[in-house]
């Protein structure tokens, strides 16, 4: 995988994230305003959910970071990059 491509599949992952909570939130907020018994198992299976959309995140930000600091190095690390002291 590329590093372009790391990061947007990490800004995507990001989104879903705050997407899921902000559905996950909205949805407590409308059971407790107006309690429904039709909405409970969508709402448990919602937050359920959610430690799996957060690692689902924090893999893809792990894996962009890692291809981030390998390219970084790859460029430091050619003998011809640095001049010894005088």
């Amino acid at each position: 995988m590329t590093t372009p491509r790391a990061d947007a599949l990490a800004r995507h992952a990001g989104r879903l994230l705050c997407h899921h909570l902000a559905l996950a939130m909205t949805l407590t907020a409308a059971l407790t305003a107006h309690p429904a018994e039709t909405w409970c198992p969508a709402l448990y299976l919602l937050w359920a959910a959610l430690p799996l959309t957060a690692t689902a995140w924090a893999l893809a930000r792990a894996h962009q970071k890692r291809l981030q600091r390998r390219e970084r190095s790859r460029h430091t690390r050619h003998p011809t990059d640095w001049t010894p002291a005088a």
